[in-house]
């Protein structure tokens, strides 16, 4: 903190102007705040200073309240400025000689004293109460008297000490009355009011001298902080005469006397001592750098707008005007001498009313002494020393300090580039202007006659009754026979009755309206919505009554419906627009107009929302309400989770309206925005302003303490953010997110190194909230021993790597599956893939992976997710592919999403071997399409020649001549390929050339590969073959039977194709049936015998070709016995026909054998 100490007096004073003035932030000020809620006005009375004691809050008058605050805490405080308020009890506030009074617009109220422990503040709550019409002034003339007579005697008493004590500032009272031009008339109107006034505490006029414990501070951040020496602190200066032609001030006289307290009315306010009379002396001038100030009261016709009491500085150049009539003035000064001035802001225009004002223009940001700048109203361009001139010749001189002292107050930061509320279209604007249109069932009888004319609306206080004669002359009655005298005597009696009638019936109006609202305030709308209703349908209901039911209508409708907008959004408009519509000059349009954009805005009728916030800043820019208009945009895209733009929202609203109640919040919110976007640095700001401006908002809001450690927690500032937690703890241990709050503490003392204390904080959470995110995360910390809040496999693996550790394992599983809504959920899912996958077993692994992706799709470790599942993808294809299980691989390639889809991590390698698996299991056009990017011109090592032997197996199985010709071309042309892969696109090429009809092309190629060793056997099995089959077709048996021989031995030790095993057999028992080698013939006939049986359609013709055989060997007994096998088993066959008729022929055969001669 910052201090700074004042060596002259009077220079706290100065510089509490200073800042009281020209920052948004009153200096040590008392500051009332006000809500509003149905029927109940809350007043918060917050002091800067720590002052509350005897401040007593008690009924003055029949429409006024009184706060009566001890004239002590004046030395610390400023006074409220004068305000008027659009709620439904209290009208307006103002304040006092004793403190502050509260006006009401009616008579039946009640309020409420709160006091607020452990602030230094109170809550008066005022509300619409029916008994409370009936409160009648005490009658104590006698007590009042005496206390007026007692402040006069005080306020005598007080003089001659504030003059001793500041021998410099004197102001001469027989000249004050002899140079004012009407000092007589003021001092009688000061006594008629004095007589008038109610009673008011004695001292209430004389300040004490301020001590010197009480030190005021000012609201601004700690860094600025300027401690200021209360008043008499320091020997005062030497009175000295100005010297107008050194300081410019040619309109200030120095003033040797104080005179006594004249009091002109009740309405107070202060402004400076008048010196504008020329005939005044060179000893009645002011003291050089002593600010002379004067109070005054002005006529109660003149309506004041009171502001908060500054004492201007001296080194403050400025000019003011104080607008309305003249005033007289008087002198009042403080206990410690010093005369003080009040000095409030004017409207923006000259009041018609006669309120006093004064222009007077903020400070230049960091210019070192403050300077400065034109006066808003009068465009005057202020010099050092310069007068404050207002009208009625009362002049102010505010000279700068000799010692150059100045003051520097930091505005709120700005973190992000503020945006205004959104503006609307001239069409929005026209359409929601329709709604705000007088409606003609609210207007008198002259009102719609105007408007149906195009007339201006005439007023309807100055519309009257045109009053009856009371010497009309009566017609056709009963009255004709009576004298005038009795007539008028009768007709006045049933008038006064006719009166009385009324009054009473409108009196019961009222009663009910207070009822209502009775019922309203303690909660019971439903029966006060109601009574509100009944009291409408009521004949010749009052309009201020009506409006009064019209708006509690609407409030209660709001509060009812707060939690369905949408639904009741036409009832709830309707509602508001009917109550804004009953008056258009009440003082709660404003309100109706803000309720009817948030209503818009609430169900996303945008264009309507901004066209009536644009209706109520343009039709009543100065109104409360303004600054929420930017606060509910704000809140409104908090809600959708547009932070960007509600931060634009809420900043705008902090720069503009630095001072509004709704800051505090906005600045919250702003601070959550900047850090739920990622502007931690901006969100530190603008926690540190809150924390210094309000040190104790988090009593109003436990959240920001929450929120200003995670932001410390992220910008690495541990300690700031553990003391941050531990007060949120704290206060209450059993408050909403007490158990992660522990668990941060945790944390940061596991950042600090202080793994004994982190264990005792996560032991604690797990044992007071074991079923918490807190006690959960907890569970995690001390199973890993660590944080681990970014998972990867690599560090995982150290925390993995540990002998019969199986905790991480039990506490994912549990908060996977006993807490699977739980935000902890996602990253315990990924860990337990983690460990599945760091134990080998790979299928847990994949589909606790693939759990993951399907669980929580938009959880920002999916990525983490999905490189998990290919590494442990890739990790366990290679296994599988060896041991034949190509249907798994398959099965996990289509089953889970992270695997082979647009974003996968699989490699090139695990791709042909998925390949190489869809071949296996049949699907050939999906392994060819899965190696196709290896099959270009550009060859890919290794992955290129692995993929053209795939494909070329392929082919071959499809039988895709052409395809092979084309690919084997291809990659001779391009590639670099060794010797092996050679010989492969030999025997491909060598295939497709015989199956496209170019067997003598191909047999070259076939006897090249055939008689090369190092071919593959398969591939020699197949040289053979065509081989054995071009022999056939030379009928050269020999080397049909050698290479049918070969090929049948290649293809049976490489599981070859059966069809061509058995031709290989065939082509054996022809070769050597054919070349008469019968035995051997028969012993290939019963192998092949081997490879069919009875169901093959072949069997029938095989078996025949074979009983022929055997019949050419001489074994008759095999012939019969393969023929008779035929017929039994195939008898429709036509081998069945041929082998009865064989057996018929041979029997026929052997009967004619009987009969043949014997041989010779």
């Amino acid at each position: 903190m910052t201090v700074k100490s004042a060596n002259n007096p009077l220079w706290p004073i100065l510089l509490a102007f200073l800042i009281g003035v020209f920052h948004a932030s009153p200096a040590s000020a008392l500051r009332v705040n006000s809500t509003s809620s149905a029927n109940v006005e809350k007043f918060i009375f917050s002091f800067d200073s720590d002052s509350l004691s005897n401040i007593s809050v008690r009924r003055s008058g029949p429409e006024a309240i009184s706060v009566n605050i001890p004239q002590e805490v004046w030395q610390a405080e400023s006074k409220p400025s004068s305000k008027d308020f659009p709620g439904m009890v209290v009208k307006s506030m103002r304040a006092t000689q004793n403190g502050v009074e509260l006006v009401t617009s009616t008579n039946a109220f009640g309020f409420i004293k709160v006091p607020s422990p452990g602030k230094s503040e109170f809550v008066v709550q005022v509300y619409r109460d029916a008994y409370g019409a009936r409160w009648k002034a005490p009658t104590s003339q006698q007590g009042t008297d005496t206390a007026t007579k007692s402040s006069d005697s005080i306020a005598a008493q007080s003089s001659p000490q504030r003059s001793s004590s500041q021998p410099e500032i004197q102001v001469e009272q027989s000249s004050l009355a002899s140079n004012s031009p009407s000092s007589q008339p003021v001092a009688g109107a000061g006594e008629q009011a004095a007589q008038s006034r109610p009673t008011q505490p004695q001292g209430e006029v004389d300040l004490p001298p301020e001590s010197e414990e009480r030190q005021p501070f000012f609201s601004v951040p700690y860094s600025v902080r300027t401690k200021v020496s209360p008043p008499g602190t320091s020997q005062p200066e030497a009175s000295q005469p100005n010297n107008a032609s050194q300081s410019g001030d040619s309109g200030s006289q120095a003033v040797n006397r104080v005179s006594p307290d004249v009091v002109v009315d009740s309405s107070e306010t202060r402004i400076p001592l008048p010196t504008a009379n020329p005939t005044q002396s060179q000893s009645q001038a002011r003291p050089e750098g002593g600010p002379v100030q004067v109070k005054i009261r002005l006529p109660q016709s003149q309506e004041a707008s009171p502001e908060p009491e500054v004492t201007p500085p001296a080194d403050v150049s400025e000019r003011a005007v104080i607008e309305g009539p003249p005033a007289q003035p008087r002198v009042a000064t403080d206990g410690d001498g010093q005369v003080s001035m009040n000095i409030g802001p004017p409207p923006d225009s000259p009041n018609q009313d006669g309120r006093v004002g004064i222009s007077i223009a903020p400070p230049v940001e960091n210019s070192g002494n403050i300077q400065q700048k034109r006066a808003v109203n009068e465009g005057a361009q202020p010099i050092e020393g310069a007068e404050i001139s207002p009208e009625g010749g009362v002049v102010v001189t505010i000279a700068p300090p000799s010692g150059g002292q100045s003051v520097r107050v930091s505005p709120p930061p700005t973190v992000v580039e503020g945006a205004p509320p959104p503006q609307p279209t001239q069409e929005e604007i026209a359409e929601a202007s329709k709604s705000v249109a007088p409606s003609a069932e609210n207007l008198t009888i002259q009102q719609q006659m105007a408007l149906q004319e195009g007339r201006p609306l005439p007023s309807a206080e100055n519309q009257s009754v045109e009053a009856i004669d009371p010497q009309a002359k009566v017609e056709n009655g009963t009255d004709q026979g009576l004298s005038g005298q009795d007539i008028q005597g009768r007709d006045g009696v049933e008038a006064s009755n006719a009166t009385l009638a009324e009054e009473a019936r409108l009196q019961a109006i009222r009663d009910k309206l207070y009822e209502a609202q009775s019922m309203m305030f303690n909660g019971a709308l439903e029966n006060a919505l109601t009574m509100f209703e009944d009291i409408l349908k009521q004949p010749g209901v009052p309009d201020d009554v009506r409006e009064e039911t019209l708006y509690a209508i609407a409030d209660i409708k709001k509060q009812v419906h707060s939690d369905d907008v949408e639904a009741h959004y036409d009832e709830l408009s309707q509602s508001f627009i009917e109550a804004m519509n009953s008056n258009l000059r009440s003082t709660r349009l404003p309100r109706a107009l803000l309720n009817l954009g948030l209503l818009n805005l609430q169900v996303g009728n945008f264009p309507e929302a901004k066209a009536y916030f644009k209706i109520l800043q343009d039709k009543f820019p100065d109104d409360d309400n303004i600054p929420s208009i930017s606060y509910y945009w704000g809140e409104y895209y908090y809600k959708k989770g547009d932070y960007k733009k509600a931060a634009d929202q809420f900043q705008y609203l902090i720069q503009t309206y630095p001072e509004h109640e709704l800051v505090k919040p906005a600045a919250y919110y702003l601070a959550d925005s900047l850090n739920r976007t990622g502007f931690t640095d901006q969100a530190f700001q603008i926690v540190d302003y809150i924390d210094k401006r309000w040190p104790d908002y988090y009593m109003e809001n436990a959240q920001f303490l929450r929120l200003a450690g995670g932001v410390e927690m992220k910008l690495k500032k541990w300690e700031q953010a553990k003391n941050h937690y531990f007060t949120y703890y704290n206060l209450n241990p059993e408050a909403e997110g007490a158990d992660i709050v522990l668990a941060q503490i945790g944390d940061i003392y596991i950042r600090e190194k202080e793994q004994d204390a982190a264990k005792q904080i996560y032991q604690k959470a797990v044992k007071d909230f074991p079923d918490k995110d807190g006690g959960l995360v907890s569970k995690m910390r001390l199973a890993e021993e660590g944080i681990y809040d970014e998972p990867a496999m690599s560090e995982m693996a150290t925390v993995f790597d540990r002998p019969y550790n199986k905790r991480p394992e039990n506490i994912y599983k549990e908060i996977v599956e006993e807490h699977p809504q739980s935000p902890l959920a996602p990253i315990a899912q990924l860990k337990l893939a983690m460990w599945y996958a760091f134990n080998k077993k790979y299928p847990e692994a994949l589909a606790a992976a693939q759990d993951f992706i399907d669980k929580y799709p938009a959880s920002p470790l999916i990525d983490r997710a999905r490189k998990l599942g290919d590494s442990v993808f890739a990790l366990a294809v290679p296994g599988m592919v060896e041991e034949g299980r190509y249907g798994r691989v398959v099965r996990y390639w289509e089953t889970y999403d992270f695997i082979g889809k647009k974003d996968t991590k699989v490699d090139d390698s695990t791709r042909l071997n998925v390949a190489t698996s869809y071949w296996k299991v049949g699907q050939p056009e999906k392994a060819l399409e899965l190696i196709k990017p290896f099959l270009t011109q550009k060859q890919r090592l290794e992955l290129s020649e692995e993929a053209l032997g795939l494909a070329v197996n392929i082919y071959l199985d499809q039988l895709a001549w052409s395809e092979i010709a084309d690919l084997v071309a291809m990659a001779k042309k391009n590639w670099k390929l060794k010797p092996a892969q050679l010989r492969q696109l030999d025997y491909a090429r060598a295939m497709s050339l015989q199956n496209l009809g170019e067997a003598n092309k191909a047999l070259a190629m076939w006897a090249d590969l055939a008689k090369d060793m190092k071919v593959a056997p398969a591939f020699r099995a197949y040289a053979m073959y065509y081989m054995a089959k071009a022999a056939m077709d030379r009928q050269d048996l020999r080397k049909v039977f050698v290479y049918a021989q070969e090929a049948l031995s290649l293809l049976l030790q490489t599981s070859g194709d059966p069809e061509k095993i058995k031709d290989a057999v065939l082509m054996s028992i022809y070769a050597t049936e054919r070349s008469g080698r019968y035995s051997e013939a028969l012993k290939w006939a019963k192998e092949y015998d081997n490879y069919i049986d009875v169901d093959n359609p072949e069997w029938a013709s095989t078996r025949f070709k074979l009983a022929r055989i055997y019949r050419k060997a001489g074994a008759i007994d095999e012939w019969k016995q393969l023929l008779e096998d035929i017929i039994e088993k195939k008898p429709e066959t036509l081998q069945a026909q041929l082998a009865q008729s064989a057996l018929d022929s041979y029997a026929l055969e052997q009967q004619v054998q009987q009969y043949a001669p014997a041989p010779q």
